[in-house]
């Protein structure tokens, strides 16, 4: 039965709450519901197409309603939708274990399954935790975090970060310190920082956490060359657990499979989501060394076991469509296919973008890019203010031009999937050129000149 469009908007207006939305602000304007996909496009209730420039929250791989990974899914379907993971395996969660196993550095061989990236987060602290607590450490219950960080929304993900989104709820946060992040070409501020912390609270800590190469939600914020080898360096000299949070950076977004695997560090945790299903499902892993899992092992009277898990945790439909994504990741990767997207992105967002009037800047690394917008240089202020939200309103304003983006304060997200391509790039980027020019004239030049000359 099909539902008309204004019984569904009734229905979102009169019953929903959306993540990260101030509701007053989304019940001014009629919803905009996605009612299927194909590739990189998105289509809503009345046909109008929209380009993923998001890639849907940064989980799609493949493109949406891939042949490959929809079969994956039906025969998984046909044959086993869910079953416990508590004393019970099935073949699709010990196939999928064996094959992050060898995707990821040497040592990471144990899977632990959740079902988002919060909650892999959740599950490395609390094992690096009890691990202290088993090995006589049990001093060792602080967190380090990098400032900026982001792994997530609840409580002890919100500790490892330190991210304004949380600002509200940190006097709830586990105990935790916090480092300067680096610049893009200097590393020396945050690794002096982090000496100090380390120096202060090293026997003190459990762990350390850190979104490598690119801080993603912080707005695409990038590190220098080096800069994970050092911190890796400086958590073994402390006898500090390094876990890196990969949720965003890994699988496929940088242009390699791993960040660490691409620099040859092998991290206590490793903790992966958004991508692993290829954007269809919800699953989360936090990769563990041998080390950490024998420390655990003991007769169940020793009370070493690991008292943690989720209802849906290495769910079949969501393990079973996750091996299909990597096979297929592994051939674009080998092919050269997504090199050669990461470069024609590359270029094309320096084309478009590098000397456009209304960027101040760009942060851009593999399939990641953040562009951060401003007045421009004649006009009569240096930037918008925060409570403007230029960057929010303007994606709205894109719709209309069939792209959708993501836009927090001032900076514009351009995350789009991993099998974009050339054309569909060309079409992201010179739409949203365009359209910046448009509405900032528009919108923003234009009404305030029309307000200078009402109050003269």
């Amino acid at each position: 039965m099909k539902i008309d469009i204004n019984t569904l908007n009734t229905w979102d207006k009169s019953y929903s709450w959306h993540p990260f939305t101030q509701m007053q602000e989304y019940l001014e304007n009629n919803p905009l519901h996605i009612t299927h996909a194909k590739g990189c496009w998105l289509y809503d209730s009345e046909g109008k197409r929209y380009l993923d420039g998001n890639a849907s929250n940064w989980t799609n791989v493949h493109g949406h309603s891939d042949p490959e990974l929809n079969e994956a899914l039906i025969q998984q379907l046909n044959n086993l939708q869910q079953s416990s993971y508590k004393d019970l395996s099935h073949p699709a969660a010990s196939q999928l274990c064996y094959e992050l196993s060898h995707i990821a550095p040497e040592g990471l061989n144990r899977c632990f399954f959740t079902d988002n990236g919060a909650s892999s987060v959740e599950a490395a602290i609390k094992l690096s935790f009890q691990y202290w607590q088993l090995t006589g450490n049990s001093q060792k219950k602080l967190i380090i975090g990098m400032e900026g960080g982001y792994h997530g929304d609840t409580f002890g993900a919100m500790s490892a970060g330190n991210s304004h989104f949380h600002d509200r709820f940190s006097e709830w946060f586990l105990p935790a310190h916090y480092f300067k992040a680096p610049e893009q070409d200097d590393m020396s501020n945050s690794l002096h920082d982090l000496d100090r912390l380390l120096k202060t609270y090293g026997d003190q800590t459990a762990i350390l956490f850190l979104e490598p190469s690119v801080q993603g939600p912080r707005g695409m914020h990038l590190q220098p060359p080096g800069f994970l080898q050092a911190v890796a360096e400086r958590c073994k000299t402390h006898n500090v657990h390094l876990a890196l949070d990969e949720i965003f950076v890994g699988l496929g977004r940088l242009g390699h499979m791993l960040v660490s695997k691409a620099e040859n560090i092998t991290p206590d945790f490793l903790c992966l989501s958004k991508t692993l299903t290829g954007g269809y499902l919800p699953l989360a892993v936090t990769l563990a060394t041998q080390t950490i899992y024998d420390a655990f092992l003991s007769p169940f009277e020793e009370g070493r076991t690991f008292l943690h898990g989720h209802t849906f945790a290495a769910n079949p439909l969501a393990t079973a469509v996750s091996i299909k994504n990597i096979e297929k990741l592994k051939q674009r990767i080998e092919s050269g296919a997504l090199q050669h997207t990461c470069d024609y992105f590359s270029k094309s967002i320096e084309f478009y973008f590098a000397k456009h009037p209304f960027v101040k800047s760009i942060r851009q690394r593999g399939l990641a890019c953040a562009i951060e917008l401003f007045p421009g240089n004649n006009s009569f202020r240096q930037t918008f203010s925060c409570n403007e939200r230029l960057a929010h309103h303007f994606s709205l304003f894109l719709r209309s031009k069939e792209i959708l983006l993501r836009g927090v304060g001032n900076t514009l997200l351009i995350v789009p999937p991993l099998c974009i391509t050339d054309i569909e790039i060309d079409f992201l980027c010179k739409q949203t050129a365009t359209t910046i020019s448009e509405y900032i004239h528009e919108f923003v030049i234009g009404r305030a000149a029309k307000s200078l000359s009402i109050a003269i």
